[in-house]
């Protein structure tokens, strides 16, 4: 059961990578990540992550194996996209199939991956987030994925977003027995996927362990500049909400105040942070390409 110290943690609008009221004590003991109690290793596991202690990410790994709740399997994914070395998010998308292997598994789990890989940004990972959205069978789940890849390449939702081009074919029955069938042009995209991809990949000089976010090598001013317009006109939420969690996991800033408790975004305060950071010039000591978490540059 998920405890009161981490209600709303872990959500895009909500407490994000921050817990919801001090913890115990003892929660970065590293005891806890044996703990038979997936919320307490998770607990564990963050506190020590704010820290820098970033080989306890390793035991989310166990954690997916062991778990198939969906809330911890968000948790999981949440932790893993934002403060994970690459060396461990190698190591899941190794086990991914495996994880997948069960006959009764959701058309979302692999969702999840898609989800890790998107939002941990690595250069490495693109072609991985195209070989699943490949693989996917539920149109619902694509359009998901479709977000994550376009969080990725495009600096603002437009073509990749919108994904594949449809046509409708006619069963050729007269009216009024006619119907008309969708047909998604998945060729068609993938292709656009891999060219988009490749293009920035050689305009940018991009290195498969760099991070790419919006189309660009991640830049945290950069990221913090966009979150700051969108917040003031609201254009994009997705994209606020993704923004709002890479500037924290990046920072380490508290933007618990981005949203109210029922999820709504707070356009002025949450205008009000962006600004303080920028006009600290914070922004200036963090590497572009290279990812960070609460301040501490993660290892590759």
């Amino acid at each position: 059961m998920r405890p009161s110290y981490l209600r709303h943690s872990f959500l895009e609008s909500g407490y994000g990578l921050h817990f919801a009221t001090p913890p115990p004590a003892d929660v970065a003991d590293l005891r806890h990540l044996g703990d038979q109690e997936p919320w307490r290793v998770l607990a564990c596991a963050l506190a020590n992550l704010q820290q820098g202690m970033f080989e306890v990410s390793g035991r989310l790994l166990g954690l997916m194996h062991e778990a198939r709740d969906a809330d911890v399997w968000n948790a999981c994914a949440t932790l893993l996209s934002y403060a994970a070395p690459y060396s461990v998010i190698r190591k899941l998308e190794a086990s991914a199939e495996k994880l997948l292997a069960p006959v009764e598994h959701s058309p979302y789990t692999r969702r999840y991956f898609c989800e890790i890989l998107a939002s941990s940004a690595g250069v490495w990972g693109v072609p991985h987030l195209i070989s699943h959205y490949r693989e996917l069978k539920d149109r619902k789940v694509e359009a998901e994925v479709e977000y994550y890849i376009s969080q990725v390449l495009e600096g603002d939702p437009g073509p990749i977003s919108r994904g594949p081009r449809v046509l409708w074919e006619s069963n050729g029955l007269p009216p009024p027995f006619e119907e008309s069938t969708p047909i998604f042009l998945t060729e068609e995209y993938l292709t656009q996927l891999e060219g988009t991809f490749q293009e920035l990949v050689s305009s940018q000089k991009l290195h498969e362990q760099e991070a790419i976010v919006e189309g660009e090598r991640l830049n945290i001013r950069a990221v913090a500049q966009r979150l700051l317009t969108r917040v003031r006109t609201g254009l994009h939420p997705d994209r606020i909400e993704a923004g709002r969690m890479l500037l924290e996991a990046t920072t380490g800033m508290d933007c618990r105040a981005f949203f109210d408790g029922s999820g709504r975004l707070q356009n002025l305060t949450a205008a009000a942070i962006v600004e303080e950071f920028l006009e600290r010039e914070d922004a200036d000591r963090y590497q572009s390409g290279v990812r960070y978490f609460f301040g501490h540059r993660i290892p590759d």
